[in-house]
């Protein structure tokens, strides 16, 4: 049961750029980081290992220090990604992955060939999460490969709802109680590994959506990612696009496990909040661009989804 390579980062320690190089290099090629900073950029845990039989497992919980951009370019597989908390912005060859906010969530994405990625986060953000790599290699000795990988096919996103076990188990490994480097410690990422492969491995049983339905999928989240959606009611999306509204939250409900309505307004939620962190405009001016009229209810609704009021957010105390 071969361990190798990995650098794991205690609680509250920093990270540097030369240990995310060195991490990465396991993960993919060409990697570099873009960011005003050269070093100190997280901190927290954060790991990379190949455990047996080739499957490359990362976790990390993480606080971003800086804004940055990491780039590589990723070998083909299907990854596995467990989110429990907090976000980043990740791409493959463009197509942003569909990351609401709303967690634990589980994703699973096919890469039939090499694929650029790219993750991009933001300063004092934070992050909780785990990513399986399948190799091809792995993937073809399956023994139960019923071809829903190659079904899948090429940056088609699947997310389902991960388990409390599996949840669980994720959690310890998080933690300082999971980070250590004992052979318990090693077969608890172990166990964790396979059960997560199991699930998403379960998922991909599902029925695949058509060609059809894929190109519907993506003219949608492309016009919403493009923040073409931002102000315009359902109605007003659903004739722009050619699609019914029914389609619509069907498909919002498959990608991201909730109406398009309650996606729409995390969106404007989240833009609201990097207005006023970033630049720091007036929490009315705030309130306008989350889409409400009254300034408290968008005060509650922010605490809601940030934990914290407007005024915080920009820096001020209540």
């Amino acid at each position: 049961m071969p361990y190798n390579d990995r650098y794991p980062v205690s609680q509250g320690a920093v990270i540097g750029a030369s240990s995310l190089h060195r991490l990465a290099s396991q993960l993919g090629r060409a990697y570099h980081v873009d960011s005003v900073e050269d070093d100190g950029l997280l901190e927290g845990h954060f790991g990379v290992e190949t455990l047996a039989n080739g499957l490359k497992l990362r976790h990390a919980a993480i606080r971003n220090r800086h804004d940055m951009i990491n780039r590589a370019e990723v070998a083909p597989g299907l990854k596995l990604i467990l989110v429990l908390s907090g976000s980043a912005e990740i791409r493959f060859d463009g197509l942003r992955l569909p990351f609401s906010g709303a967690a634990p969530l589980a994703l699973a994405i096919n890469l039939e060939e090499a694929a650029a990625f790219e993750r991009r986060a933001q300063a004092d953000t934070s992050e909780r999460s785990l990513t399986l790599t399948l190799p091809n290699e792995w993937l073809a000795n399956w023994p139960a490969n019923d071809k829903s990988v190659a079904r899948l096919g090429h940056l088609n996103p699947v997310r389902w709802q991960p388990s409390p076990a599996l949840t669980a188990l994720a959690q310890v490994l998080l933690s300082d109680a999971g980070n250590g480097d004992g052979w318990c410690e090693r077969l608890q990422r172990e166990g964790l590994a396979l059960t997560l492969a199991g699930e998403g491995l379960a998922a991909l049983g599902a029925p695949i959506p058509n060609r059809s339905e894929r190109r519907h999928a993506h003219r949608l989240w492309e016009f919403i990612d493009s923040g073409g959606g931002d102000a315009l009611t359902l109605g007003e999306i659903a004739s722009r696009l050619g699609l019914s509204v029914s389609t619509l939250q069907r498909l919002s409900q498959e990608r991201h496990g909730t109406s398009l309505q309650r996606h729409l307004r995390q969106r404007r939620l989240v833009a609201a909040e990097r207005a006023l962190r970033r630049e720091g405009i007036s929490v009315t001016t705030a309130a306008e661009i989350a889409g409400y009229s009254d300034p408290a209810n968008f005060a509650t609704a922010f605490r809601r989804a940030f934990g914290l009021t407007p005024r915080q957010a920009k820096g001020g105390s209540d």
